[in-house]
């Protein structure tokens, strides 16, 4: 069994599988730059995010071009489609997002993709296989790279993101080619120092873990990051942990991710059945805007490496429940 809205796509090299995927969501896609043009702030939108295009071009040529073959497939301008893709970029951070959970010694990973409950038609399961490259994520359809809430990547990792709220921005890569550049990571330790000293524009919180459960986690703004290797059991909501981001402008914003991480913490244990995971990404116990499983979960997802599959729950097709995908991929 698997979710209606799973996809599969396959391509030689990114590029292809840009075309691929413009054709695939070309309609959908459409309709999302048609509403983004409507708003009142498009064409300051559009100005500033052509400098952040001109950046991800200088940096991530490879992105640049497979950005621009997924807008040709898809009948969309460019700079439009890249518009849309980065909104978050360009307005205020207002919003919180996602939980995210680690245990079993790396070998149990949770979670909860939160965005707005109006959304949970936006987002959908893709697997990819790209070259000799295969992913398996929850994919937006108004984020053309992908890689920005929970990807499994047979180059050896999964990545859960988190949002942090700055103040800060500056013209750089946005945080969405970052986050796509991190879910395909091979070696970390060979990568990570390069692709963090390039500019960025602002900056998420990137959850890696790897084959063998070694968990690595960065905290990215415009101005700063901070990377660790945490011991298991590890929660991330949206607020920083540590180091030096928290002496940047980071917004606390709703209690949310405060009482989330808090009840996250307290709940976790250090061996937990992939069941008990299941019943912690399902708290509600502090309301439907405050708790772990909130209003605004739209998707979740966890990864069993000792199972060596993962399981994903989407919102529009909770009926379902909890459905099984092979990530035999990761290990081979």
């Amino acid at each position: 069994m698997s979710h209606q809205h799973y996809h599969e796509i396959e391509g030689s090299d990114p590029e292809h599988c840009g075309h691929q995927l413009g054709l695939m969501f070309a309609s959908t896609v459409r309709r999302y730059v048609s509403e983004a043009r409507a708003a009142k702030a498009w064409e300051d939108h559009k100005r500033r995010a052509a400098l952040l295009l001109n950046s991800t071009e200088q940096y991530f040529p490879a992105r640049a071009r497979e950005l621009k073959a997924y807008a040709a497939a898809a009948n969309v301008a460019l700079l439009d489609l890249w518009t849309m893709s980065i909104k978050d970029e360009l307005d205020s951070d207002a919003s919180e997002q996602c939980t995210t959970i680690v245990t079993n010694g790396g070998g149990l990973i949770g979670h909860n993709e939160d965005w707005d409950r109006d959304a949970a038609e936006d987002i959908c399961i893709l697997k990819k296989k790209c070259g000799s490259m295969t992913t398996l994520q929850l994919y937006y359809y108004g984020s053309p790279l992908g890689g920005t809430a929970l990807t499994i990547c047979s180059a050896g990792h999964i990545q859960t993101i988190n949002s942090l709220q700055n103040e800060y921005k500056q013209i750089g890569v946005p945080k969405v080619v970052l986050a796509r550049e991190l879910s395909e990571l091979g070696a970390v330790a060979m990568q990570l120092d390069d692709l963090l000293a390039i500019p960025r524009s602002s900056g998420f919180a990137h959850n890696l873990v790897d084959r063998a459960g070694r968990v690595t986690s960065i905290e990215a703004t415009a101005a700063d990051y901070v990377m660790c290797r945490p011991r298991t059991p590890f929660v991330h909501t949206n607020h920083p942990v540590g180091g030096a981001v928290q002496e940047q402008k980071c917004a606390a914003g709703h209690r949310s991710t405060f009482t989330r991480f808090e009840t996250a913490r307290k709940h976790v244990s250090p061996s937990m059945a992939r069941s008990s995971l299941e019943r912690l990404l399902s708290d509600t116990s502090q309301g439907r805007r405050c708790s772990i499983f909130n209003c605004s979960t739209i998707a979740r997802g966890i990864v069993d490496l000792n199972e060596r599959a993962a399981w994903f729950w989407l919102r529009r097709e909770a009926e379902l429940g909890w459905v099984r995908y092979n990530i035999e991929f990761l290990f081979t």
